[in-house]
């Protein structure tokens, strides 16, 4: 898996509040490599342990997508979980199993920007939604 040091960048401004942020991951499947090239933020603010992706800011995505004002398609989300560690709640394994109406290879991105790490969780056939170790993982 392929993330681009621009998506780290706006990724960590976007996160980096003491409200939890939640934004949707832009890339591409090339030569069987998950590329992530791009991020488009919820901009949502709930509270300190949870966020939503708003309905409308989805279905804008959407027809951003069909019209080609956004490249690339919808291959996982990101959120954050400040000073919370990296992990799935329930909530969290529920919403990156719809991702799979999107793609396959849909991933869960997840920040702690209050100790600066991050994680990423992927589904493995006959496993569940497990963490995609760091080694896995190629910042560019």
């Amino acid at each position: 898996m392929f993330i681009t040091n621009r998506v780290v960048e706006k990724i960590a401004r976007d996160v980096n509040r003491p409200f939890e942020r939640i934004g949707l991951l832009m890339g591409t499947l090339e030569d069987h490599s998950l590329w992530v090239n791009e991020i488009i933020p919820g901009n949502s603010e709930t509270d300190t342990v949870s966020c939503t992706f708003p309905r409308e800011r989805l279905a804008q995505v959407a027809a951003d997508i069909v019209e080609e004002r956004i490249k690339g398609r919808i291959v996982g989300w990101y959120h954050s979980h400040p000073g919370h560690g990296l992990f799935l709640s329930q909530t969290d394994l529920d919403t990156h199993m719809q991702f799979y109406q999107f793609s396959a290879y849909s991933v869960s991105l997840v920040v702690d920007p209050k100790s600066q790490e991050f994680g990423i969780w992927i589904y493995e056939n006959g496993v569940g939604v497990v963490q995609l170790p760091s080694t896995y993982i190629h910042i560019i």
